[in-house]
């Protein structure tokens, strides 16, 4: 004699088992590997990211504005100094040469941006120099011409060809890794979607609703 009550309850709980199956899972949250700590550190303190307000056009405007001035900066100070690194130690002092019209401009208390005029006594010819520096001011001290014994076309200031040629190589240098690095920055918040209405932006808007909701409930527990 077959038992009905026990296989109606077996198929009860074969029923229940397909219904749990084809259930759709729930998606796994794609936040964890989009959201830095940093991140989590604004959201705990009710604001978003900062880079959720710059778009993805704002992002590379910077990166390529960053990038061209740190070319530029190579390019009007770069040839000079490694023209002066390749002659150190060359140069003598030249009494055919006067140093004119100097200055130097120091901004934030950081950068120095020095230049000078050098003319020969016996015509009409001259040059230019400018160089930059970290920490010093340059005010106060003397111009006196210097030109290279092994290139006579190589003219420049003593103080820069060889007081502060160090300080000028690793001022440039920590200029150029510097923006290089903010530039690399923006572009490496591209990549990721780290911008408005990017991926990046959709997994904070998820992890936010994610963790409002049981807030919400409660709030409305609460209520009742």
């Amino acid at each position: 004699m077959g038992e009905f009550g026990k296989r109606t309850v077996n198929a009860t709980q074969g029923a229940t088992l397909r219904r749990a199956s084809d259930a759709p899972r729930q998606s796994t949250p794609v936040w964890s590997d989009q959201i830095s700590r940093r991140d989590l550190k604004a959201i705990e303190k009710g604001q978003l990211p900062a880079w959720t307000n710059m778009s993805r056009l704002k992002l590379l405007s910077f990166a390529l504005f960053i990038a061209a001035m740190v070319l530029g900066a190579a390019a009007f100070y770069g040839p000079e100094l490694a023209r002066d690194l390749r002659y150190a130690g060359t140069f003598r002092v030249a009494d055919d040469l006067q140093a004119t019209e100097g200055t130097c401009r120091r901004y934030v208390f950081l950068v120095t941006l020095c230049r000078a005029k050098i003319r020969s006594v016996r015509n009409e010819q001259s040059n230019s120099t400018e160089f930059l520096m970290f920490f010093r001011g340059g005010d106060g001290v003397e111009m006196i011409p210097v030109r290279s014994s092994v290139d006579a076309s190589a003219v420049g200031l003593q103080y820069a060809v060889s007081d502060v040629l160090l300080n000028r190589t690793l001022s440039l240098l920590g200029i150029i890794l510097f923006f290089s690095w903010i530039a690399w920055t923006f572009l490496d918040g591209v990549r990721k979607g780290r911008y408005k209405d990017g991926p990046a932006y959709e997994a904070v808007r998820q992890y936010v609703a994610h963790h409002s909701r049981p807030a919400d409930a409660e709030c409305a527990h609460a209520n009742q």
